[in-house]
């Protein structure tokens, strides 16, 4: 579910290379610094586009350095941290906590098991810090795991609560904007659990895992329409925002980025169709 939100980086400008890497550097810097280890190895890009969309909408001050870390020990790289990187930090652990949680409950992964133990004390902060997000994170994962579980389900439900959950995240003040934030990471978060089902359709498929596309009798390569329309709806909400900076790079992202993991996918099904051709 992690990496869908990210840029197509040859379409970016050098600026906005610049601009997003520092983004992404200062939440690996912040994860580092309040959770060690542990919380750096969740860093991820959807949590590196919401700090850029608050940051946009709400302005706050933000703060530059270059820095060396030990990913980058031999050459300083940009850093830009502010209110909302804090945040995204915290948003980083409790999604990466359940997710650790999942791959031991669902596969029995003893890596899972393991990541959610050194997680775990760091999530009961992060909770007691932002209690609505998290409540909403914990009811909504609970929920999808009965969907996954119960065969007579509506193939979309999964895909709803996953956006709810999303929702949440992104409404982080209490304020005029709460509604179209919301929105917008409700649809976004629809988009994120329907791609990652298409992406994963023939592996759960082979495994007999939940897939809402089976139940929908929808292809891998015939989602692209479905997928279009919680993604438009996501881009809807975000050009009814007054956002001004980093406003093209993250137009980027929604409107190319997105479909990165996706397109890979089916290119590898063409190239593999082909070979089989003997083509």
């Amino acid at each position: 579910m992690f990496g869908m939100i990210r840029p197509y980086q040859a379409d970016l400008t050098e600026e906005e290379k610049q601009r997003y890497k520092a983004a992404y550097c200062g939440l690996c810097r912040v994860l580092n610094e309040k959770y060690g280890l542990a919380g750096r190895m969740g860093l991820n890009y959807d949590m590196t586009f919401l700090i850029l969309l608050l940051n946009s909408l709400y302005e706050p001050e933000e703060k530059h350095r270059e820095a060396f870390c030990p990913p980058h020990p031999v050459k300083k790289h940009p850093e830009s941290i502010s209110e909302f990187t804090d945040y995204a930090a915290d948003m980083t652990v409790a999604l990466t906590y359940f997710k650790a949680l999942d791959d031991w409950e669902d596969e029995k992964k003893t890596s899972g098991r393991v990541y959610a133990d050194l997680l775990r004390r760091h999530y009961a902060k992060v909770k007691e810090r932002w209690p609505r997000p998290c409540a909403a994170i914990e009811e909504s994962l609970n929920q999808i795991h009965r969907v996954e579980k119960d065969k007579q389900s509506q193939p979309e439900q999964a895909a709803d609560l996953s956006g709810r959950m999303l929702g949440q995240i992104f409404a982080v003040k209490e304020d005029y904007f709460q509604g179209q934030m919301a929105f917008l990471g409700y649809a976004l978060g629809k988009f994120i659990y329907m791609m990652d089902a298409a992406i994963d359709y023939e592996d759960d498929q082979k495994k007999g895992c939940y897939n809402p596309l089976h139940g929908m009798r929808v292809t891998p390569e015939g989602a692209a329409d479905l997928l279009r329309q919680p993604l438009g709806q996501a881009a809807e909400a975000f050009e009814t925002l007054p956002l001004v900076q980093d406003v093209n790079l993250m137009r980027n992202i929604l409107y190319s980025g997105v479909w990165q993991n996706y397109n890979y996918k089916m290119n590898e099904k063409k190239e593999k169709g082909g070979e089989k051709d003997g083509h």
